[in-house]
């Protein structure tokens, strides 16, 4: 069942994202910044950019692609989503992603800030993995009908299907109001929701009420979902022919 705090932080998620502007503030705020560029002169820089200038690398060691450091992020990511999966995100620590993933503790903040930004590492990786999955459906349909109805499906059908994707996303526990909002304000988490505005302007170009709709239709798939992983025990309708029904109420 939900917990008392999960669902206020699910609540806090959609009120910020149905209030959240395409003027987005910048994620990314320098932390614990002596230790992260000391880091950085030793590890080279991270995918996530900090402002800062460029830094020479130890003598002696070799520099690190892009790739490789996207690699060793992922595999970062990979061992605290598993731990996340078996122990909760409170188990989730630096030095204990250290140690699974066999490097010191220092090594983990070249690529983190710390825990926070990686639990945002997995929020971003799982929306991305949603939209993925949304843009394969989309190359199957050519009305904009249909590709409207296969989005909002797809995006259900994800939630149902990856029940602790979305706890992790929408439900996590211990996470301060400040970072779901820099998250959810981020243009690059809009654009996984957004997307719906566009489907839903090429069905109904002459309308002028999209955000209305699009919001709309967003917090009511989130809630299909919600309802379907949260309340397993009651006898649900079909999260299909739901979906269906709050389509036409959009579109209507």
């Amino acid at each position: 069942m939900i917990t008392t705090t999960a669902f206020s932080n699910f609540i806090f998620f959609i009120s910020i994202f149905l209030k959240a502007s395409l003027e987005v503030s910048n994620i990314w705020n320098a932390f614990h910044i002596n230790e992260i560029l000391t880091a950085q002169a030793l590890f080279g820089t991270r995918t996530k950019k900090l402002e800062s200038p460029p830094m020479t690398r130890s003598a002696g060691r070799p520099p690190r692609s892009e790739t490789d450091i996207f690699e060793f992020q992922a595999k970062i990511g990979k061992h605290a989503l598993e731990i996340y999966r078996a122990e909760g995100f409170g188990a989730v620590s630096m030095r204990r992603l250290a140690k699974e993933v066999g490097c010191s503790p220092m090594t983990i903040y070249a690529h983190f800030e710390g825990k926070t930004d990686i639990l945002q590492y997995l929020w971003a990786d799982v929306l991305t993995d949603m939209s993925d999955e949304i843009r394969n459906k989309l190359k199957f349909s050519v009305a904009p009908s249909e590709q409207l109805q296969s989005a909002a499906q797809t995006f259900v059908a994800y939630w149902t299907d990856h029940p602790d994707h979305f706890r992790l996303v929408f439900m996590s526990n211990n996470v301060k109001r400040a970072d779901v909002s820099t998250f959810v304000s981020d243009e690059k988490t809009l654009a996984h929701f957004l997307m719906f505005s566009d489907l839903i302007r090429a069905v109904l170009p002459d309308e002028n009420d999209v955000k209305v709709r699009t919001d709309t239709l967003i917090s009511g798939m989130i809630g299909i979902a919600l309802c379907m992983n949260t309340i397993p025990d009651y006898r649900w309708a079909d999260a299909t022919l739901m979906t269906e029904r709050l389509l036409r109420s959009i579109t209507a």
